[in-house]
């Protein structure tokens, strides 16, 4: 269970809106600008044939379902901030959550609308995540120390792949 009196804590507050959320808003709002790009300037789209935009759809759908679930049994919400889980999905990427937003929402989006230029956003918010991804990570060393830059040498932030 989570503890909610922590969340008017300004550490905690601190911790919590420090990557994440802005990283995604940041996403959304990029993926949100491409797209009314793409309708202003009247951009050539992709169709796929139902069969297939539902089979993908629903591929990546279920990946990146597959993952946030995981993650929930590989490091519960009450361990988070407590102890370092080096297990599970933790064991073959540092931030599988971030990596679903980078690599899969991109890809449910541009198949939704239909869009080529979505896809590309895919190395520029690699690199935008990889930025600022790093003050979360001076945060876990702080809390973890050598444990935490053991792990960081040794398991990759995004792709699950060294």
């Amino acid at each position: 269970m989570l503890d909610l009196k922590n969340w008017l804590n300004p550490k905690h507050y601190n911790r919590l809106w420090n990557v994440g959320p802005p990283g995604l808003i940041f996403s959304l709002c990029l993926i949100y600008t491409t797209h009314w790009i793409e309708i202003f300037f009247n951009m050539k789209k992709y169709e796929l044939s139902s069969p297939w935009f539902y089979a993908i759809f629903f591929l990546v759908l279920a990946e990146a379902v597959f993952i946030l679930v995981w993650v929930l049994f590989s490091l519960p919400p009450t361990k988070r901030g407590k102890s370092l889980s080096t297990e599970g999905v933790y064991a073959f990427m540092r931030h599988p959550i971030y990596a679903t937003i980078i690599f899969h929402l991109n890809v449910l989006f541009s198949l939704w609308w239909g869009s080529f230029l979505i896809i590309f956003l895919i190395p520029i918010q690699y690199l935008f995540w990889s930025k600022i991804i790093i003050r979360e990570e001076k945060y876990l060393v702080g809390i973890f120390g050598q444990e935490y830059i053991d792990y960081m040498s040794n398991v990759s932030r995004f792709i699950p792949w060294k």
